[in-house]
């Protein structure tokens, strides 16, 4: 039903007026007839007839192939064709396809795949609406194309633009377009890394022109087929993907002259990326707020203690008067063998209060809040933590929250809706809350390091320079200052708030959707309706987890 209303909606649109020359690059070898068939088909029933398809036959042994394409090329000129002596595989095979190209842009277009009538057109719109873009690209399902059967599911509706998590796993993938212009200053496809070189090309692009350059067309425009010898199965079909995809992360790496490291999870191209503390590496604050008298002792002291990252501070604010003097007594001890610091705040502030005082107290160039009761589950989280953070575009990095059963109570948050069913206004909810912590959850995204909206308090580390200069938690704010903070460094300053899935803190809270406050309703209502920066707008996260918004809602 979705499907049937998006595409009445995405028909109300049409095709723009006027736009660029498309070159669809092409690389064929040995393809099923029918299935290049359907392939080209899906190209004669565009919407937008500004296209050409650059199709280059890599030497294939099978001559129906060449029959296929010779009998497109015949009755339709648009169709262009190469025929390589010798084979050289896909990379060698859509340069060609490039060197062949008239078109402003490129887009990407697998031997078995179909486009929907209006990808093209869409593309060529957002081209038309963001003169900046380089890249362009849209969300995709799976599908099962046999005589009788047609079958799409496993639909991706893409998170936009998000340099974590495309080092994490190619999100451009499919559809792809690409400036022709960029392509060619880029070299093209680099020989050598077969399987991953759309992943290679979108990690180059994104080291010489930047996210900015990058545009999400928020629709399911590309079908990829399900066959045999195809990934969508599954990556063992292409062993040497794997290989592939680790040296293009690397290289990334290495010209953004960053310190990281990516380990491949077992059967696919989907990688944990860990990046390396700076040298000289920041003095750390952990911040631990402690707002009652329940505070468990023990966490407090493994949160100061149980900590790899050697320069560090420990600063303990405390609700002096939430507190009765013998449990001021027992934090006094507990500072002093830990060599921490104790700050006592009158009144009865709330966590975000306590996070107020402890900033100014502190220290260290580099701020971590935990709320008492807390405990990281692994000694290595702050080493992580500032790692990810240590970067140019980053403005806090956030943990999840796992809770006593296993079970998650956060992986940053998401737009979502109020009320036990999901049923009520606009807000910010627990991402992934409820998710076992083994398990990785739509697309894996639970266990990927990637941009959020907003990440909570706890396990929350950001620069001194930028909490002082938002000017630190907005206390009208309520119990989303959190996420207020971490919306005025991404509105105001461009800076993202990354989750960490390898930095857990163990919690006993269960995090529940929070309520929007006016204060925080006038200043980001219309962005959490319009343009959800890191979330697809088709999707709200809801108790039962992620569920498609129905078009125009």
């Amino acid at each position: 039903a979705w499907r049937e209303l998006d595409a009445a909606r995405r028909e109300e649109s049409g095709p723009p007026d006027a736009g660029p020359l498309l070159s669809v690059l092409l690389p064929v070898y040995n393809p099923r007839p029918e299935h290049l068939d359907r392939a080209l088909t899906s190209l004669t029933r565009q919407t937008w007839l500004r296209w050409e398809c650059c199709a280059v036959d890599d030497a294939s042994t099978d001559p129906a192939a060449a029959a296929v394409l010779r009998h497109y090329a015949e009755a339709d000129a648009r169709f262009r064709l190469t025929f390589r002596p010798v084979n050289g595989h896909i990379c060698a095979a859509t340069n060609t396809a490039l060197d062949m190209a008239r078109g402003e842009w490129c887009a990407l277009l697998d031997q078995d795949d179909i486009l929907e009538p209006d990808a093209l057109a869409r593309m060529v719109a957002a081209a038309v609406r963001h003169p900046e873009s380089v890249v362009i690209f849209s969300d995709q399902d799976q599908m099962e194309d046999a005589p009788g059967v047609f079958r799409r599911d496993n639909p991706f509706f893409k998170p936009g633009p998000d340099p974590d998590l495309l080092l994490a796993f190619n999100i451009v993938s499919h559809l792809g377009v690409y400036r022709t212009g960029a392509l060619r200053r880029l070299g093209g496809f680099r020989i050598g890394l077969e399987g991953a070189q759309d992943h290679d090309l979108a990690l180059r692009c994104l080291a010489v022109f930047g996210p900015e350059a990058f545009t999400h067309v928020p629709e399911p425009l590309y079908h990829w087929r399900r066959h045999a010898g195809s990934t969508s199965r599954g990556w063992n079909a292409k062993p040497y993907a794997r290989a592939a995809s680790l040296a293009a992360r690397r290289d990334y790496a290495a010209n953004a002259g960053l310190r990281a490291e990516f380990t491949l999870q077992p059967d696919s191209l989907y990688a944990a990326v860990r990046f390396a503390p700076p040298s000289p590496s920041p003095l750390l604050s952990l911040c631990l707020l402690v707002e009652a008298e329940g505070m468990d002792v023990q966490a407090a002291r493994r949160v100061l203690e149980c900590c790899s990252y050697a320069k560090r501070e420990g600063v303990v604010a405390v609700a002096a008067d939430a507190l009765p003097p013998a449990k001021i007594r027992v934090l006094e001890r507990l500072v002093a063998e830990c060599r921490a610091r104790l700050v006592p705040v009158s009144g009865r502030p709330d966590a975000f209060g306590l996070a107020e005082a402890a900033a100014r107290a502190a220290r260290g160039g580099a701020l971590a809040f935990i709320r008492a009761g807390d405990v990281p589950a692994r000694a290595d989280w702050a080493d992580r933590a500032v790692g990810a953070l240590w970067r140019a575009d980053v403005g806090a990095t956030g943990c999840r929250g796992v809770l006593p059963a296993g079970f998650l109570s956060q992986a940053g948050y998401a737009t979502g809706r109020e009320g036990p069913g999901g049923e009520g206004r606009l807000t910010l909810c627990p991402a992934y809350a409820g998710l076992h912590v083994e398990a990785g959850g739509y697309f894996r995204q639970a266990h990927l390091m990637r941009s959020a909206f907003a990440v909570p308090l706890t396990g929350l580390c950001c620069r001194r320079e930028t909490f002082e200069r938002l000017g630190g938690f907005d206390a009208a704010c309520g119990d989303l200052a959190d996420a207020d903070f971490c919306l005025r460094a991404l509105n105001g300053d461009g800076l993202r708030s990354v989750v960490l899935p390898d930095a857990d803190f163990l919690t006993p809270r269960v995090e529940v959707p929070r309520v929007a406050g006016e204060i925080f309703a006038a200043r980001w209502s219309g962005l959490l309706r319009e343009s959800p920066p890191f979330q697809n707008p088709h999707l709200l996260w809801t108790p039962g987890g992620w569920q498609l918004r129905p078009p125009g809602v």
